[in-house]
C-alpha cells in the first residue's frame, strides 16, 4: 500500500515538473507542451515581432518575443518559423543562454525550446536569429508557445507574416 502511494506521490510530482528541459518531441506538430492542465483560453500577452517584412532566402533575421508588461515573463518557450504547416529554416541560440535552446523536430536547430533554469532567468524579452532555407521562396509565420509558469500557457502565438523570397 506505502509503495502504491509513494509511486503514486512521485507520478504527480514528474507531472506537475513538467518538462523543465524542454519541449517534449512528441510537442513538435502540434506544439502542445503536455502540461497536466489545458492551455489558456485567453489572448496572450505576449507579441512576435520580426524584425522584417521580408526577407532574402538563406538570410538571417531576427524575430522577438515580448511580454507585454514586465510581469508577463518567459518561463517556458517553443518557437518555429512554418511556412504552412511545415517547419522551415534553423534558429542560433547562444550556447549561455540561461533560457533557450535548440532541438530538433525534423532538422536539428529547426525548433527552440527551453532549458532547465533558475526563475531569476525568466525574461520579458527575448531575441533569435533564423536562417530561411536557401531554396525557400514562400510566406513563413513564427508560432510560438509560451509558458508564464506550468499552469499558465499559450498555445498557437503567431507573428505576422513574413515574406520569404529568392
Amino acid at each position: 500500500m506505502r509503495l502504491a502511494y509513494f509511486t503514486s506521490i512521485l507520478a504527480l510530482v514528474a507531472l506537475a515538473e513538467g518538462y523543465g528541459d524542454g519541449a517534449p518531441p512528441s510537442a513538435c506538430k502540434d506544439m502542445i507542451p503536455r502540461h497536466p492542465v489545458p492551455p489558456q483560453p485567453l489572448p496572450a500577452p505576449y507579441t512576435l515581432t520580426p524584425s522584417t517584412k521580408v526577407v532574402k532566402a538563406g538570410t538571417p533575421m531576427e524575430i522577438t518575443i515580448s511580454g507585454n508588461s514586465a510581469a508577463n515573463t518567459i518561463r517556458g518557450i517553443m518557437l518555429q518559423a512554418r511556412a504552412g504547416a511545415k517547419i522551415v529554416g534553423t534558429f542560433k541560440v547562444d550556447n549561455d543562454d540561461r533560457l533557450a535552446r535548440l532541438m530538433k523536430c525534423d532538422v536539428q536547430g529547426d525548433t527552440i525550446t527551453h532549458k532547465r533554469h533558475d526563475p531569476k532567468d525568466d525574461k520579458q524579452t527575448v531575441t533569435f536569429t533564423w536562417t530561411p532555407p536557401a531554396d525557400l521562396n514562400d510566406n513563413i509565420k513564427f508560432r510560438a508557445t509560451i509558458a508564464h509558469t506550468g499552469e499558465v500557457f499559450w498555445v498557437g502565438l503567431e507573428s505576422a507574416p513574413v515574406k520569404v523570397t529568392l
